[in-house]
């Protein structure tokens, strides 16, 4: 006695490997062209944060800090006006 869910699996379930099998054949054959392509733009986001980060790095005490002295007279001079 066969389940009307039981004959409706085997009515689909060639047609799911089938799908199934075309994806997993299409991933394959686009895998190759792919992963250098997502590796070059891994290497290129590394390079431009690199890059980035030294930048800041360089820049980040172009100025010297302010003595007590400088920073009283600066406070002193936004407090008055």
């Amino acid at each position: 006695m066969n389940s009307f869910w039981g004959n409706r699996y085997d009515t689909f379930k060639d047609r799911r490997y089938a799908a199934l099998f075309l994806i997993a054949l299409g991933a394959l054959a686009l895998l190759p062209i792919l992963l250098p392509v997502m590796g070059l733009y891994v290497l290129a986001r590394g390079w431009s944060a690199f890059c980035l980060a030294r930048a800041n790095r360089r820049n980040k005490l172009r100025y010297s800090p302010l003595s007590r002295d400088e920073l009283h007279k600066a406070r002193s001079k936004l407090v008055g006006n």
